[in-house]
């Protein structure tokens, strides 16, 4: 595994979502109380950036076509879409966030 930063908890003290692009792929950070989730950012259904999506308790809504996901898992809960989200092993070490890419 090879771990990366991508953000710092104290990024965090108010937001609850934050999108990393790295490189290539675009990663969510979310925060659940005091739990961080990492998972891709593009909806799986039509390319859509979930960053702007809504949280709704433990999942995130697509804001083009309403498909949701469970921001835990990275599964499905609700169509159109019917791949999960990548999800990202994350680790915070200190102040940092680290995701392996």
């Amino acid at each position: 595994m090879t771990f990366t930063k991508v953000a710092s908890v104290s990024d965090f003290m108010e937001k609850r979502l934050k999108r990393v692009d790295m490189g290539v792929r675009s990663v969510m950070i979310i925060r659940l109380g005091e739990e961080y989730h990492a998972l891709d950012s593009t909806c799986t259904h039509e390319d859509t950036d979930l960053s702007r999506g809504i949280i709704t308790g433990e999942f995130i809504t697509c804001p083009l076509h309403l498909s949701r996901f469970s921001i835990r898992s990275g599964e499905v809960d609700n169509p159109p879409a019917e791949e999960p989200l990548h999800k990202y092993d994350l680790k915070i070490v200190g102040n940092d966030i680290l995701i392996d890419l």
